[in-house]
């Protein structure tokens, strides 16, 4: 599953980039995650399950937060 990126920017390596992500509670997270897992403006992420028009998910590293798993609007997904 691919859900929409706030922004993007190049990391500290070669490699990486910084993601953030819109939260369903209004907040961001950002995520240093390899380049490859960023397409045209979208993450590849994990789906969990689903509550009340709301998706949690899984990142694939986990968030400057210290979050691995965030509630997202369903209107995320790209």
């Amino acid at each position: 599953m691919r859900i929409r990126c706030k922004s993007r920017r190049e990391g500290a390596a070669p490699l990486e980039a910084v993601v953030t992500i819109s939260t369903a509670h209004g907040r961001t997270e950002e995520v240093i995650v390899h380049r490859g897992l960023v397409d045209e403006g979208s993450l590849e992420v994990y789906y969990i399950g689903e509550q009340e028009g709301l998706l949690l998910i899984e990142l694939p590293h986990q968030a400057m937060s210290g979050r691995w798993r965030v509630w997202v609007p369903k209107s995320t997904v790209a």
